[in-house]
């Protein structure tokens, strides 16, 4: 019998991943409830969701794990707060509050927004992505 399933990588592999974190703004000021995703032709994105103080860790394979080194395109999205509703996601979902920063929608599109970044064979844990 063959079960199949999502929630895992791609195909099933690991990538060999290093230490992706940085912070979010817009203008200086901290950037929160935003989803950071670094796209590069070919490879698995790496994602992730920035907090209260605009901190977000990048994950590949799953959640916080970092991100393989290299050069990448960058989207931002806004995702809202997390839900304090214990049916969202299952039955429900409800809409976010409106962001604090409403940001120019070219952002969302990692071919448009002219952001990059580079994440070092060492790793990182100073990425900035400072929206204007």
């Amino acid at each position: 019998m063959l079960i199949s399933g999502c929630g895992g990588p791609e195909g099933g592999e690991v990538l060999s991943t290093v230490t992706a974190s940085g912070t979010l703004s817009v203008k200086g000021q901290p950037l929160e409830f935003h989803q950071v995703i670094l796209s590069a032709e070919g490879k698995r994105s790496a994602v992730g969701i920035s907090d209260k103080d605009g901190k977000f860790v990048l994950g590949t394979n799953k959640e916080g794990d970092g991100a393989p080194p290299g050069d990448y395109s960058v989207s931002v999205l806004y995702v809202g707060p997390p839900s304090t509703n214990p049916n969202d996601g299952i039955n429900e979902f409800s809409t976010p509050p409106p962001p604090k920063f409403k940001i120019n929608r070219k952002y969302n599109d990692p071919k448009l927004s002219g952001l990059t970044a580079t994440i070092p064979t060492s790793g990182t844990s100073e990425l900035k992505i400072d929206l204007q």
